[in-house]
């Protein structure tokens, strides 16, 4: 489609998806964050208390909230992944080491969660608090990496986008 369009409008139709974008991403990256400290939140109490002997209902909670959190933060990254990231490449006009970086953390921090969740559905009931932390453990560390993400891209990455999307209206508007 793009290529039946003129510059000007391929320019005009890049400011929109990319002005469009960046108002999404920031409002995705405040709902994931908060999110995202609610499983941290509960993570961090599985296995805690010795006088719980089975720890199933609350990790079948926990893995409730989890899937509901990838679904978005997959969307999320996949949006950054493939229209996010190469917009910036194209306008730097050069490979940028922080997006690669980016882009492994995100699969980093899915592999994270995936663990997570293939620990569960590999425990049976009763689920004693070793295991149960064994598993929590995984979406502690899929938070390490998505706290440090989320900041990178909130430093890094809006700042370009949005000198981006600044040069481009300036230049359309000459």
């Amino acid at each position: 489609m793009l290529q039946s369009l003129s510059r000007e409008e391929q320019v005009v139709s890049t400011v929109d998806v990319l002005g469009d974008g960046m108002d999404q991403l920031r409002e995705e990256h405040e709902l994931l964050k908060r999110e995202m400290m609610e499983l941290y939140g509960m993570a961090k109490v599985v296995g805690q208390d010795d006088d719980v002997l089975n720890w199933s209902v609350s990790l079948n909670y926990l893995r409730g909230k989890t899937i509901q959190f990838v679904e978005k933060m997959d969307a999320h990254s996949l949006w950054e992944d493939q229209v996010l990231f190469p917009m910036v490449r194209d306008y730097s006009g050069q490979e940028l080491e922080h997006l690669n970086e980016l882009e492994q953390e995100h699969k980093l921090a899915h592999g994270h969660i995936m663990s997570f969740l293939r620990m569960l559905e590999s425990c049976s009931a009763p689920v004693n608090s070793g295991k149960a932390k064994e598993a929590a453990a995984c979406l502690l560390e899929a938070y390490t990496v998505l706290s440090g993400h989320f900041h990178k891209e909130e430093e890094n990455l809006f700042p370009l986008a949005e000198q981006m999307l600044t040069d481009l209206e300036q230049f359309f508007s000459c």
